[in-house]
């Protein structure tokens, strides 16, 4: 079995990014010590935001443990709801289950629950309540290009037609998606009919 490398330096670095962003604390020291010694083997870390009420998961987001996925990050506006954070993980499969087992003995992570969306970057993974998802109107498409723009309160959100869940793509449709805090922008991501 292949050995997975812990660089945990980047895996702090990524949590506190992630979680200083929202003006939150990570509480993950414990979990990237745990994960640093040995002692849980994982595929993935990351941070769930959830409601401090509810303790519903809002915003998740996933990344590998052995590199720096800081500048894949993606954001969601939560415009003033109050979350708190929870560092979270998948865990690797025990060493002896046989891979023709391994479908029935661990969830299927393709199984996609309504209520939330995917949206990837590279090694980063974020999952996004519906409660997120706005309304607006597709304007300025450009099919030859590929991206057009969708007005939401007189503001154009730039988004790329392979990130609709829907094929045909014409100015005036109205839509929901999510926004999304890039390094280039502002983008409309998960973009539904």
């Amino acid at each position: 079995m292949e050995t997975m490398v812990i660089n945990t330096a980047a895996i702090m670095k990524s949590l506190g990014t992630f979680t200083n962003a929202y003006g939150l604390e990570s509480n993950s020291k414990k979990l990237v010590e745990e994960i640093g010694n040995g002692s849980l083997r994982v595929k993935e870390i990351g941070i769930m935001l959830r409601d401090p009420i509810s303790k519903a998961g809002l915003i998740s987001c996933y990344f590998p443990v052995d590199v720096d996925i800081t500048h894949e990050m993606l954001f969601v506006p939560v415009n003033g709801k109050t979350l708190e954070a929870r560092p979270v993980c998948t865990r690797e499969a025990k060493p002896g289950f046989q891979l023709k087992d391994l479908w029935k003995k661990l969830p299927d992570e393709n199984l996609s629950d309504p209520d939330y969306y995917e949206i990837r970057e590279g090694n980063f993974r974020l999952r996004v309540h519906h409660s997120f998802c706005k309304k607006g109107v597709i304007e300025n498409y450009l099919p030859a290009q590929g991206y057009g723009f969708i007005s939401r309160n007189r503001k154009g959100i730039f988004f790329l037609s392979r990130w609709c869940n829907f094929d045909r793509i014409w100015t005036g449709k109205e839509v929901s998606f999510i926004p999304i805090i890039s390094r280039q922008g502002l983008q409309a991501r998960a973009v539904q009919e």
